[in-house]
């Protein structure tokens, strides 16, 4: 009865190590592979995998040369917390443009991991700049005219209609499908329009709210996390 009460028990105690190895093998296996839409990638396979950050953070403040510039690197935690700093920038400037893009490139596939929203602010003020004055000059701005205009300088204007008709008044100047086109130009300044050119006019604005910088930052740190995981 003993002996047969022993085998009884080895029994049960090789039967739980075998679920136990077969539990384990599963696990293993369900470790190699990550999910991504719908399709299961054999980690097994590849040989390297690179987290990467693309993204346009473009605002007022930009040197000429590096609005619109497109800006790849590492994702890792520094790179997110200075992302952070230019996202409180870009939302207090007076224009601007934020989409990012975090993903993987497990060798030559990119698995995608999170994709912003386009946030866009565009440039509205006029200003009656050094720029302005010059340029009426040199295409044909008398010096009475000159002086009358520079009564103006450095005023800043929210709307176009008004500021063009000032420009004009004061000025003296005709209303022509030159001055029409130039002046708008000149008075956004060179900085502005190169931004402008940038943009489709149809896009429609979209504010970056402190909300938004949250949940960008939530988005992500829980992006490098995923990267983070599979190391």
């Amino acid at each position: 009865m003993k002996q047969a009460d022993n085998l009884l028990k080895l029994a049960i105690l090789i039967v739980t190590i075998i679920g136990v190895i077969k539990l384990i093998s599963i696990d293993d296996k369900a470790s190699n592979f990550y999910e991504y839409k719908s399709t299961k990638i054999n980690l097994k396979q590849i040989k390297q995998i690179t987290p990467r950050l693309d993204y346009i953070i473009s605002y007022k403040e930009d040197e000429e040369k590096d609005i619109f510039h497109k800006y790849s690197t590492s994702l890792n935690k520094k790179e997110i917390n200075n992302l952070e700093t230019f996202l409180i920038q870009a939302s207090s400037s007076e224009y601007y443009n934020v989409e990012i893009v975090a993903y993987m490139m497990l060798d030559s596939f990119k698995v995608e991991l999170f994709h912003s929203k386009k946030y866009m602010k565009k440039p509205h003020t006029y200003v009656v700049s050094k720029e302005l004055l010059s340029t009426l000059s040199k295409n044909g701005l008398d010096k009475f005219q000159y002086e009358n205009l520079k009564e103006i300088e450095g005023k800043s204007y929210d709307n176009l209609e008004s500021f063009f008709d000032d420009v004009i008044a004061y000025a003296k100047l005709r209303r022509s499908e030159w001055s029409k086109r130039v002046i708008p130009e000149l008075g956004m300044g060179t900085k502005a329009n190169k931004f402008l050119s940038y943009v489709d006019p149809k896009t429609e604005e979209k504010v970056l709210e402190p909300q938004d910088i949250k949940n960008i930052m939530q988005n992500l740190k829980e992006a490098f996390d995923v990267y983070d995981g599979l190391q």
